[in-house]
């Protein structure tokens, strides 16, 4: 059985290309010894992640970077608790950071994850003000 999360969170502080590359190398070690595969995308300050692997192993490594400090905004987009096969088989975690790539075909990926984390972003918004509105409007009902 395999489990999918997808994610995105904001850097709690700057990352430079070094280190964005050992923290991939870092990832890419520990995912290979939890039987964790997947993909983790840089750019513009935002991590997009995709984790999949033995279901307690993906909880576990969600779990640390949701307790990290280097990540803030962390935002669950997907989950796929019995996904059939992997997407990223022979990747342990490939880190691409998209603000040091130069293929063309990667620049709409840029765009991409800003506009899915601005849409959480906002979607969290509007939440918070319906759950704001009940409250006020419900208190003493």
């Amino acid at each position: 059985m395999l489990k999918r999360i997808t994610y995105v969170s904001r850097y709690a502080t700057p990352f430079s290309d070094a280190e964005l590359a050992e923290l991939g190398e870092r990832a890419a070690q520990n995912n290979r010894e939890l039987g964790i595969s997947g993909v983790l995308l840089t750019s513009g300050g935002i991590f997009f992640q995709v984790l999949e692997g033995p279901p307690e192993a993906v909880d576990a490594v969600y779990n640390a970077i949701a307790a990290d400090e280097r990540h803030t905004d962390l935002v669950l987009l997907g989950q796929e608790p019995n996904a059939s096969a992997r997407h990223y088989p022979d990747w342990s975690m490939k880190t691409i950071n998209l603000d040091a790539a130069s293929h063309v075909r990667l620049l709409p990926l840029k765009v991409l994850m800003e506009s899915v984390y601005q849409q959480q972003q906002l979607i969290d918004k509007m939440l918070w003000a319906i759950d704001r509105t009940l409250r006020l409007e419900f208190k003493d009902r």
